[in-house]
């Protein structure tokens, strides 16, 4: 009986929380964490592969130690997404209008 109790309320437990704290160092929001966490709880064998999944892809995305971050001051082109700093008409990486003619 406490196996069957262990197993089915205590181990989900550990592990939502577990995936709490893990989405918070992997740059989750507080409720993006908690509805996992709670996700995680009700349906684990559906939603911790998911979690997962997207940790994952969310790691890839994220800038690495040898990547250069953008920095503040620059705004991305709408068309390209390259960073450019100031105020030009024109994007200097793929050519676009970046200003509207009236």
């Amino acid at each position: 009986m406490v196996f069957f109790f262990i197993l089915i309320y205590l181990a989900p437990l550990v592990i939502a929380l577990w995936v709490f704290y893990d989405s918070q160092k992997h740059g989750y929001t507080f409720t993006q964490g908690l509805f996992w966490a709670i996700g995680v709880f009700f349906v684990l064998i559906v939603f911790l592969p998911l979690y997962l999944s997207r940790r994952n892809k969310r790691r890839q995305h994220a800038p690495g130690p040898g990547q250069i971050p953008i920095p503040p001051s620059s705004t991305p082109c709408f068309y390209c997404g390259q960073p450019y700093q100031g105020d030009p008409k024109i994007c200097p990486h793929c050519g676009q209008n970046l200003k509207i003619n009236r």
